[in-house]
Order: C-alpha cells, then sequence, then structure tokens
C-alpha cells in the first residue's frame, strides 16, 4: 500500500513540474529579475554595490549565491584534452530550436528604448505600431530613456512535447 501511495506522489510530482509554467519576469525600471518554477524553485537576482548576487529556495529551503566572490583555488589539475567541435549547424537543430521557442508564450511584453540615433528611432516607429498588440506594447522615445518589462511563461511538458513533434518530424522525413 505504502508503494502506491509513494509512486502516485512522484507521478504527481513529475506531472506538477510538465504543466506548471516556468516563469521568467523581467522589470528594468524596478531592477526585478526573477525565474520561478511555483512551489519548486524561485530564483531572484539582487543589486548589490553595483553588482548582484542571487537569492534563490528550492522546495523551500533558501539559498544565496554570488557569483563575483573569490573562490579558493585547488591544485592544478593536468590540463584535458579538447574534443573537437562540429562547426557547422544542421537543418535539424535549427528546427529543433524553432520547434521549442513556439512553446514560450509571452504574457506581456513593453519595452521603451532610444537608439541614440533619430533616423534609426524614426525607422523603429512604424516597425512598433505594427507589432504591437495587447499584451505586446514596444514603444520609441526620442529621450535617451531605456525600459523592459517581460514576463515570459514555459511549460515544460509544452516544450518536450513541440521538440518531439519536430523530431519526430525529421526522422519520418529522412
Amino acid at each position: 500500500m505504502i508503494w502506491y501511495i509513494l509512486i502516485s506522489l512522484l507521478l504527481l510530482f513529475v506531472l506538477w513540474i510538465l504543466f506548471v509554467p516556468v516563469i521568467l519576469y523581467t522589470n528594468t525600471e524596478r531592477m526585478r529579475f526573477l525565474l520561478t518554477l511555483p512551489g519548486i524553485f524561485r530564483a531572484v537576482v539582487v543589486p548589490e554595490g553595483g553588482l548582484f548576487h542571487i537569492r534563490g529556495w528550492f522546495f523551500f529551503i533558501p539559498f544565496k549565491f554570488n557569483p563575483f566572490k573569490q573562490r579558493r583555488t585547488k591544485e592544478k589539475q593536468k590540463p584535458r584534452k579538447k574534443k573537437k567541435k562540429k562547426g557547422r549547424w544542421r537543418s535539424g537543430n535549427l528546427q529543433t530550436i524553432r520547434g521549442a521557442l513556439r512553446g514560450f508564450r509571452i504574457r506581456r511584453l513593453e519595452a521603451d528604448i532610444d537608439t541614440d540615433d533619430f533616423t534609426m528611432n524614426a525607422w523603429l516607429v512604424p516597425v512598433f505600431s505594427a507589432i504591437n498588440q495587447e499584451n505586446i506594447r514596444l514603444q520609441v522615445n526620442f529621450e535617451g530613456h531605456q525600459s523592459l518589462l517581460l514576463d515570459l511563461r514555459v511549460t515544460l511538458g509544452a516544450l518536450l512535447w513541440n521538440i518531439f513533434k519536430v523530431k519526430y518530424k525529421l526522422f519520418n522525413n529522412h
């Protein structure tokens, strides 16, 4: 009986991970940067003295990470042999990336930019007005002000499903 309970809890946990959205929230005006998988993981970038550190929670256990902190260096290890990398992209890789990007949903995007070039700003005004929708608002200003507000969400299940569909189509076409 206990095994049924453990297996069902594990199954519920996997379903939770697959169907709960991963949220990436960025607001440059308030200096708020957040990545979260509700109930499991949360990471917040906290500005600190010109730099930043990362505060997070993993299953309600807090942690703090400072990427600029000096690490103790251990004894030097023997250098590893580097593998040669293939320098070309196959069309299947690009199609997989395009398929994965279809899983992302923009809940809110507000950008207010200035390129410091009057001509470029003038060219961007009609382009941005054509792109603007209910949840996407792009603006050009001529005052030197930059701001971005982005609320991007993806469910891992949708991401994996889109990648699987692309790989399946590529496998069947070849």
